[in-house]
């Protein structure tokens, strides 16, 4: 056997080595290691460039997985940087993933979003569909770190929608168990714990250990809320078994800071001590510089109840946290700290110290409440494609076998849009119903004026790009690489161009498809008060997440003899939400236009949320004393694509979406409005459902 036939075996090897440690990467990290490790033992001693850039991805993941993020990040940075010489598409979305959920755990937010949006692209360009579940999932956990929770379940729902796709039943634990955590966060603890039951069973299942551990602590965190102690310690034990077993050292630090919460609430100062001492060494050992500030901050909370305001740990606790949120720049929590400072000073009487404190905690409020990070996140939604289809073609000299394949990719994406306009018409005949309130001519003169736009710039943009292409051959041949270099920064500029005028095309086919999606979810019999209370209380603390000066009052009136109806809840909720979430925003615009005229002080937003049975119908109604919807286009709310909101504020499908379902189960939409007089939406659905 000569040389290049044992080099061939070595690398079939390292193959099947790789193979098997993405396999089992989610349920064996003790193999993970052993396989990751020899692969790339043996991919740097032959020089194998594939098999070292997978190798370094399952080592890195499994790193990751035990909160070593330093390690991590050294291996997933190598394995990107070798993926991108092989221009391996699907590998590079792997490594982005991950890279984004270190960043996460660095507390880098903004930068973790921006990853986790590179990914997708990547993903969606190959048709990823498991890297495009995993990504929705990684969006839903930042964004819900970010306060905002509708855009953090708008992910984790896409999430789910495509894990059903692909039928793979443990990737659906995880946004499962992170829906859990934001009913956890609206302080509803029961149905937190519906969500993070359902997540521990699947892991437990396929022996996804690191899932369980996080679900075993998550339910015992609810039953402390609950106040049902014992319970909340059986499955804090359970979840710190699980950690120890695995060596994970993040989790096993969050469970004991959870059972310092516990005994702190059961005013056992000592053991709460003890226990955040103990999570304060693990958080130190693996360098989560936030949760070490998070700790102290506790801590200093428990010694001011031990010793009121003469204790200098105290003061130590709450100091040292404050360097280290200001050295990472965790606005939120040099808030929280600053806050709890002027507390102590104002209780110990030195005044002077306490509004200088105050002073600080009220500017940084006013940072936190001008959003100005959500702001910066909207845009990298709709930048990310430009900006790698620029980096892209910055390259400094372009061969003229590249030159003919970025012609061709001009092309094809010319080619798309064009069979997107096909295929847009012929989403357009199942949109129609005969009951929509709009029309088939004002439907279709609206999405060809919407559609036709970015398909003109795209064919003038590829046209234009075919050109410059055959000046770059020319002056290249001529040897004018500053000319070609300059051409270069042009077909840049147009291409970032085609990306962005492409997702347009593309985001109004996708919701043209959505509209017309027909439900799949199963019927059940459900509480229809419990739901309409959960998505009010869901509705408003999304709502002030967006908007930290939005306060609303808002009541229910419930009927006490409304039967449970066999429904999809997923979806009536959806339209319950939908009406909320308009009825906040009403009162909300009606609160905004009375301050400016100096009337604020007569008006009070209010939402009322109200069931009952009448006539063989359950009958939800949603009225605020808004500003009404004008006699005009009363007629056209349930049109699709038509909205009374600013531009980039409302897509117009939401009341035809909500329409649609409503039907689906046999009901009616109905709404009653008044100029000036405020706006009533009532859901009409038979009393017994089938």
């Amino acid at each position: 056997m000569n040389e290049n036939q044992d080099i061939a075996k070595i690398q079939e090897k390292i193959d099947d080595l790789n193979e098997e440690a993405w396999r089992v990467r989610l349920t064996d990290s003790e193999q993970t290691f052993k396989l990751a490790e020899e692969s790339v033992r043996l991919s740097r001693e032959i020089g194998y460039t594939k098999g070292l850039a997978n190798g370094c991805l399952s080592l890195g993941f499994a790193q990751l997985r035990i909160s070593k993020n330093k390690e991590a990040l050294a291996l997933l940075t190598e394995s990107l940087s070798l993926f991108e010489k092989l221009n391996e598409i699907k590998g590079q979305a792997d490594c982005y993933e991950y890279l984004a959920s270190i960043r996460r755990n660095f507390g880098e937010l903004e930068l973790s979003l921006s990853l986790s949006f590179k990914a997708l692209t990547f993903a969606r360009q190959i048709g990823y569909m498991e890297k495009q579940a995993g990504n929705n999932y990684q969006l839903g956990v930042t964004y819900k770190r970010l306060g905002n929770f509708e855009k953090a379940l708008e992910h984790l729902y896409e999430s789910l929608e495509i894990i059903k796709d692909i039928d793979n039943e443990l990737y659906r634990s995880y946004p499962t168990n992170m829906i859990g955590t934001i009913h956890l966060e609206n302080e509803e603890y029961e149905k937190a714990l519906g969500y993070f039951k359902e997540g521990q069973l699947i892991r437990h299942k396929f022996n996804d250990k690191w899932g369980e551990a996080g679900s075993l602590d998550n339910i015992g965190y609810c039953y402390l809320k609950l106040k049902r102690f014992d319970e909340a310690i059986q499955y804090f034990d359970k979840s710190l078994a699980v950690n120890q077993s695995i060596n994970d050292t993040r989790g096993h630090s969050n469970v004991l800071l959870h059972l310092a919460e516990l005994y702190y609430e059961k005013g056992d100062e000592q053991n709460a001590i003890e226990y955040a001492g103990q999570s304060l060494e693990l958080r130190k050992s693996i360098g989560d510089i936030r949760g070490v500030a998070e700790i102290l901050l506790f801590l200093g909370e428990v010694e001011t109840r031990i010793s009121g305001n003469d204790n200098e740990k105290t003061l130590a606790n709450f100091y040292e946290g404050l360097k280290i949120a200001e050295e990472i720049n965790a606005i939120d929590l040099i808030s929280r700290i600053r806050k709890q400072l002027y507390q102590y000073y104002k209780d110990k009487g030195d005044f002077q110290e306490a509004l200088k404190q105050f002073e600080s905690y009220n500017e940084l409020e006013k940072v936190l409440n001008k959003n100005a990070l959500t702001q910066k996140i909207v845009s990298l939604e709709i930048t990310n494609k430009a900006e790698e289809a620029k980096r892209e073609m910055m390259a400094t000299q372009l061969k003229n076998e590249e030159l003919n394949k970025l012609n061709k990719e001009i092309n094809e994406q010319k080619t798309k849009i064009e069979e997107t306009l096909t295929q847009l018409k012929a989403t357009q005949s199942q949109l129609i119903q005969s009951e929509k309130m709009a029309s088939l001519g004002e439907l279709t003169a609206g999405i060809a004026h919407e559609i036709q736009n970015p398909l003109n710039f795209v064919n003038n943009f590829s046209d234009l790009s075919n050109e410059l292409i055959q000046e770059m051959k020319q002056e290249l041949q001529k040897g004018n690489t500053g000319e070609a270099i300059a051409i270069a920064d042009d077909l840049g500029q147009n291409l970032e161009k085609i990306l962005h005028h492409g997702k347009r095309a593309d985001g109004i086919i996708k919701g043209m498809l959505q509209h017309s999606r027909s439900g799949s979810g199963q019927r059940e019999p459900t509480d229809i008060n419990v739901l309409c209370d959960e998505y009010l209380k869901l509705a408003y603390h999304g709502f002030r997440a967006k908007d930290k000066s939005f306060n609303a009052k808002f009541e229910t009136a419930f009927g006490e003899n409304v039967p449970k109806l066999n429904l999809v809840p997923q979806e009536i909720g959806r339209v319950v939400l939908n009406l909320i979430n308009n009825a906040f925003y009403a009162v909300n615009e009606r609160q905004k236009a009375e301050r400016l005229t100096q009337n604020a002080e007569g008006y009070e937003p209010t939402v009322i949320v109200s069931t009952k049975k009448e006539d063989g119908k359950v009958i939800i109604s949603v009225k605020d004393n808004g500003n009404g919807i004008p006699a005009s286009v009363k007629e056209k709310v349930f049109q699709p694509f038509f909205t009374t909101k600013p531009t980039g504020e409302g897509t117009g499908l939401g009341l035809s979406l909500s329409y649609d379902i409503v039907k689906a189960h046999g009901g009616e939409l109905k709404v009653e409005t008044k100029e000036g007089g405020g706006t009533v939406f009532f859901i009409l659905l038979p009393a017994h459902q089938h």
